[in-house]
């Protein structure tokens, strides 16, 4: 059985592919476009819904992703028998390294555990980037947060455990009794390990796009909205991506870190979501993932420069070629926000029609309904009451349309107190 891609008379012979996760879904549907039977592995809070995913062949509960003992045993119990030709991958961050030791150890193709580790592991990354020559934090591992006063770092300093994406337990310590009223309020004995790094200075872009053979094939730059740290003071989770004619400096550079920054971790083929610290016209690097970025950065890259990012990852899997040089480039700029929640129940939500009509929207996706209780974006970068994506002739236009449609749904909805 053999499946075509009409783009580029691409044919893949069916393989098996266990992919650990059922999200992004995206990638499951591009991998069973290709003639993959997908078996997925997956925790048993999500069975039933990746069960109800019409692009898995098979679904296998495990315990947890993150424990390959765990997930070899749920294979056993199956009864699945793989060749040497299946592969183990995710598209996950968390479950990277385990799908790279039951590849090995099934005899399968996966990444390479040192890959794996090194994108997986910030401290190991920031090593390896470091070592390349390339502009990163100091960084150092604290066992437990009551030795975080001897962390040899001078405040203002990043804490963060390891065994979490985005920022929700992330802090910034300004004082050593800062660091002491966190290890209190934080602390315990099995709480740990985490990493410390020096803060950073500068504002914060991500790099978004497609590596093969060590090359760049795509970058897309763009620039938050605000820090990722900032939203517990407020700060708006979004993006404007930057147009690569009208920002040629910026992409030369970004282009130079991140080909340095991926030969230097291994990554040579797949798709990166790579984020640095702007200094005057210096980069500094601050964290890579070898998967599609988050919020509706799939979605901007796609727009403005025709690139599928979820079925780039699915080639890179498979071993296919790259359909990037035959996308074309949108000269608009465009850029995404998540929409503002407050603690509550909402008692009124905007329509989608309603943040449809606001100055250059294209796409909506609203999560919060009326009557639904809502969790503060303050606690969480990932909490929302919907996301949009705006177009607009430039960056400025877009940025201030992105700010403009949040400012609009925050005084739209209304939320009524719920008890703690």
């Amino acid at each position: 059985m053999t499946a075509t891609d009409p783009r580029t008379d691409t044919a893949a012979e069916a393989v098996d592919v266990v992919v650990l996760g059922w999200k992004p879904t995206e990638v499951l549907r591009a991998l069973t476009g290709y003639g993959a039977r997908v078996v997925c592995v997956c925790e048993p809070s999500d069975a039933s819904a990746a069960r109800e995913t019409a692009d898995v062949d098979t679904v296998v509960v495990a315990g947890t992703l993150t424990d390959a003992a765990e997930v070899l045993a749920a294979l056993a119990r199956t009864g699945i028998r793989l060749t040497a030709d299946a592969i183990v991958c995710s598209a996950d961050e968390f479950p990277l390294v385990t799908a790279s030791l039951v590849g090995e150890a099934l005899g399968c193709r996966a990444w390479p555990v040192p890959l794996a580790l090194a994108l997986r592991d910030k401290f190991v990354q920031k090593q390896l980037v470091r070592a390349a020559g390339i502009p990163v934090a100091e960084a150092c591992v604290v066992d437990t947060l009551a030795e975080l006063a001897l962390a040899p770092l001078a405040p203002p300093f990043v804490i963060k455990p390891f065994d979490e994406a985005g920022v929700r337990r992330t802090s910034v310590v300004r004082s050593t009794e800062e660091a002491e009223e966190l290890a209190q309020r934080e602390g315990s004995e099995h709480s740990g390990p985490w990493l410390a790094e020096s803060f950073v200075e500068g504002g914060e872009l991500h790099l978004d796009g497609v590596v093969r053979q060590g090359g760049l094939l795509l970058l897309s730059v763009s620039r938050y909205l605000a820090n990722v740290m900032d939203f517990r003071t407020g700060g708006l989770v979004g993006s404007t991506t930057l147009d690569p004619d009208e920002h040629a400096g910026l992409y030369r550079r970004a282009a130079d870190v991140a080909t340095r920054s991926l030969r230097a971790l291994g990554h040579t083929d797949g798709v990166f979501h790579l984020e640095v610290f702007e200094q005057d016209r210096a980069l500094v690097f601050g964290e890579c993932a070898g998967r599609v970025g988050g919020g509706r950065v799939d979605t901007v890259v796609q727009l403005k420069f025709g690139v599928d990012l979820h079925d780039e990852w699915a080639r890179a899997v498979l071993a296919l070629p790259s359909a990037v040089a035959t996308a074309e480039q949108d000269p608009r700029t465009f850029g995404w926000v998540h929409l503002p929640a407050v603690r509550g129940r909402a008692t009124v939500v905007p329509t989608d029609d309603e943040v449809r009509q606001q100055p250059g929207v294209e796409v909506v996706e609203m999560k919060v309904k009326p009557g639904a209780t809502v969790t503060d974006v303050l606690k969480d970068s990932n909490a929302r009451s919907g996301r949009v994506v705006v177009s607009g002739p430039d960056a400025a236009e877009v940025t201030a349309r992105l700010r403009g449609v949040s400012a609009w749904f925050r005084t739209a909805l209304a939320v009524e107190p719920v008890e703690s």
